[in-house]
């Protein structure tokens, strides 16, 4: 996911379509703002997503993976 930094007022941004793959490891926590569209995403820790999330191939989440979406 391509992600720019805006030093001067502390954001980071996340491009809305995303051509790499996204992983949530084990005993981490994710954002994403949406909405954004994502190939394959794995969640195996925590991931939270505001708005949209569209998951074009596989959607994979483990046993200990919680999604929650939000918006």
């Amino acid at each position: 996911m391509t992600r720019a930094r805006n030093n001067a007022s502390g954001y980071t941004a996340n491009a809305s379509v995303s051509s790499a793959d996204v992983t949530v490891p084990a005993n981490s926590s994710v954002v994403i703002a949406g909405a954004v569209t994502i190939p394959n995403l794995t969640v195996n820790g925590n991931l939270g997503v505001t708005t949209l999330l569209n998951v074009t191939t596989d959607l994979d989440i483990g046993a200990s993976g919680i999604l929650n979406i939000i918006g």
